[in-house]
């Protein structure tokens, strides 16, 4: 293990340690969802999102055109222009103009683009006085720390925290209260305003066909750090260009709604060269209220690169909003200083890699739950749980998963399901009930189910056919469904198998099973292993191939999603088995949807249950990479009648990630916590999903709390209802 390894291991014990961090993230990210929920209630999200989506993709295939556009455009109106291929060259563009324009004093507004060279160090190696004027940037540098969210980068800290830095800098006991927190700052800051020599900032955009940047801002020091002192430095990314003010706009209509759930910030900025005046005889002059000199430093540092490789070139798309930090649920659980470097959250995972090395990198790519509720928020639509998957393999290439983890993943996988270490289980398991599902590493985190002696295919018979015994008249008749249980259900799960039978057979659809044990290739693809990723994609594709069936259903949505979308991506090396994984593609479906769409379960046909009430999980792949939704609200109302109670955040994830809790089952713990205290804030006595690795880790996670909440999959509600109704 490197230094920098330990030190994030150290870093993700101490922010796990932390009641202080865990009570500032879970006091600012859930309103900093709501309040981005309810920006976008009332507008086509889908819509500006693929508007974005266009003008920054055509602005980055246009983007050398673009800046050399924007550099002549800019230097007409007086600004002059620079080019940084490095973090190095950055630094000493900007190390001449201090030494040129004799800088004593510099004042910063809010710039990533500066964090990631590590302008503040440098200036200060120089003896040049930085100050941020940001509050949340002047909290985090007087507390000599990072930012730890891009919008607001003291989000790690509380305000009994704020107030003690407060008491301690001005030698005044500041109280806890915001109002005035943020009139402390004021005070002390309005003075280094006037005082600079030299204002600092970045940019949200910048015009090529105008050569303007603009700056997005709720403060007003924006405007101050850019007008008052007698020379603005402004640094941004290239990948900040785009074409013409339209472009501009649409990145401005999603910028705020996204990041903070504004309908607009305070102060939009269009900075077009230094201030002029031509008010005494028509005569241009130049530096009047605002700066005599504006530079715009345009910097490279690996974008280049970036934009060749096609896996990550959309990451080039970011307007650095911020709304994929406040959906992920490892950033709500750690913080940024451990997911992230200088950048953080799920983007921050991609510009890491490239601005600050893979070593950097590597650790927080780990920490990612593939959830894939970043790509859901995104204003510009990047795959980023994809970009993520593609380096958590890039640095796993020929890495060992470690004992117990390699050998966990080969017995759910087939490779190793006779084992010694499954054996043993199993015997403790006879020996002592429930042995096996108090493993040392999870035992804290949730209870685990019982292993069975043996596998549901093991036990229905590889190949076999289940005719159709329809209980219920359905559009299904006739038709042959191959189900395909994955390898959670397989092995820890038969329950679920057989529920699905049941089910469908009750429906009357005629049931294959598969004529091999397979797994679709998920839980190596998390773990980072694409060899054996690929290779047990290429068996499932080819034992679906030998399979005669009208469609393939699944009780696991993350098995479906895997078989559906991602043997797309992973298999984009071999063109023929890509276009085989499509083929069959087009038959798979989730549960959810063939009973809603394919059997259309009529209308109270399974009603008159028991009179439990149910609040509904919405699985992480079901509702963020297949767009379910309504589809299991309907069975459950309209098909069993269920009373539904709906819980807060009902499609966040809930730790489990395959082998992200194997992992890291603390942080897996702390995600689990929230989902656990929405579903007993709902009153209902009943949790029903569509995934079994959710139904592993909230059924384990409420057993050990002694709720008195059943948890089960869609399938097993239903095969309980056809039950029901064969007794009555």
């Amino acid at each position: 293990m490197t230094k920098i390894q330990s030190a994030f291991r150290r870093n993700l014990s101490k922010a796990l340690g932390s009641k202080t961090l865990e009570t500032a993230l879970n006091r600012t990210l859930p309103t900093r969802r709501r309040t981005r929920d309810a920006a976008f209630q009332n507008l086509d999200f889908a819509a500006l999102r693929d508007d974005l989506q266009t003008r920054k993709r055509e602005a980055i295939d246009q983007l050398p055109d673009l800046v050399e556009q924007f550099t002549i455009a800019a230097e007409q109106a007086g600004a002059v222009v620079h080019m940084a291929a490095t973090s190095e060259d950055a630094l000493a563009i900007v190390g001449d103009l201090v030494g040129r324009h004799g800088v004593k004093l510099a004042v910063k507004s809010k710039s990533m683009a500066t964090e990631e060279i590590g302008l503040n160090e440098y200036l200060e190696e120089l003896g040049v006085e930085v100050v941020e004027t940001d509050l949340g940037e002047w909290i985090v540098q007087l507390a000599g720390e990072k930012p730890s969210h891009l919008i607001t980068p003291a989000l790690h800290k509380t305000r009994e925290q704020v107030a003690e830095l407060f008491s301690k800098v001005t030698g005044e006991k500041v109280p806890p209260d915001i109002p005035q927190l943020v009139a402390v700052a004021r005070r002390e800051l309005r003075q280094k305003f006037i005082d600079a020599d030299m204002g600092i900032s970045g940019a949200n955009v910048a015009i090529a066909e105008t050569g303007s940047i603009v700056i997005v801002s709720n403060e007003g020091n924006a405007r101050l750090v850019t007008t008052l002192p007698p020379v603005h430095v402004a640094i941004l990314g290239i990948e900040k260009v785009v074409a013409t003010l339209d472009d501009a706009t649409s990145m401005l209509r999603v910028l705020s709604k996204s990041g903070t759930g504004q309908r607009m910030t305070s102060y939009v900025s269009y900075i077009t060269g230094p201030s002029r005046t031509a008010d005494i005889e028509l005569s241009l002059t130049i530096g009047v209220h605002g700066p005599k000199e504006v530079h715009i430093v345009l910097l490279d540092n690996r974008r280049t690169e970036m934009r060749e490789r096609p896996e990550f070139r959309d990451a080039l798309d970011c307007i650095r909003c911020g709304a994929c930090l406040n959906a992920c649920p490892p950033f709500q659980a750690v913080g940024g200083h451990v997911f992230g470097h200088r950048y953080t959250g799920p983007i921050g995972l991609i510009l890491t890699h490239f601005h600050h090395g893979s070593e950097n990198a590597e650790g927080p790519v780990s920490l990612c739950v593939q959830c894939n509720a970043c790509e859901t928020v995104c204003p510009a639509g990047i795959d980023l749980p994809r970009m993520i998957l593609d380096l958590r393999m890039e640095y796993n290439e020929g890495a060992s998963p470690g004992l117990v983890k390699g050998k966990l993943l080969d017995f759910l996988t087939y490779e190793d399901a006779g084992g010694p270490l499954m054996g043993a289980a199993r015997l403790g398991q006879r020996i002592v009930p429930k042995a096996a599902t108090r493993l040392p590493f999870l035992g804290r985190l949730r209870g685990l189910p019982a292993l069975p002696e043996r596998s549901f295919l093991t036990a229905k018979g590889l190949g076999s056919t289940f005719e159709a015994s329809p209980k219920i008249a359905t559009e299904a008749g006739g038709t042959t469904a191959l189900y395909f249980p994955g390898c959670l259900t397989d092995n820890l799960f038969p329950a679920t198998g057989e529920a699905a039978i049941a089910a469908l057979t009750g429906c009357g659809v005629r049931v294959v099973l598969p004529s091999e044990q397979v797994c679709c290739g998920l839980a190596h693809m998390n773990a980072g292993d694409r060899g054996k990723a690929i290779a047990n994609a290429k068996r499932t594709i080819e034992m679906l191939e030998r399979t005669q069936a009208d469609h393939v259903v699944s009780t696991s949505a993350s098995c479906v999603v895997a078989m559906v979308q991602d043997y797309q991506h992973l298999l984009r090396d071999e063109p023929d088995w890509q276009a085989r994984a499509e083929t069959q593609a087009r038959r798979i479906k989730d549960f959810a949807t063939y009973i809603d769409q394919v059997v259309g379960l009529p209308s109270g046909a399974l009603a008159g249950g028991d009179a439990s009430t149910v609040t509904y999980h919405d699985s992480c792949q079901s509702a963020n990479c297949l767009n379910l939704g309504p589809e299991p609200r309907r069975l459950l109302q309209d098909g069993l009648g269920c009373e539904l109670r709906e819980m807060e955040e009902s499609s966040m994830c809930c730790g489990f990630g395959g082998a992200f809790s194997l992992e890291y089952p603390k942080v897996s713990q702390r995600i689990l916590q929230h989902k656990l205290d929405h579903i007993e804030a709902t009153g209902a006595s009943m949790v029903v999903t569509d995934n079994p690795g959710c139904i592993m880790q909230i059924r384990g996670g409420l057993e050990l709390r002694g709720a008195d909440v059943r948890v089960l999959h869609l399938a097993e509600l239903l095969a309980e209802r056809f039950d029901a109704m064969a007794r009555s």
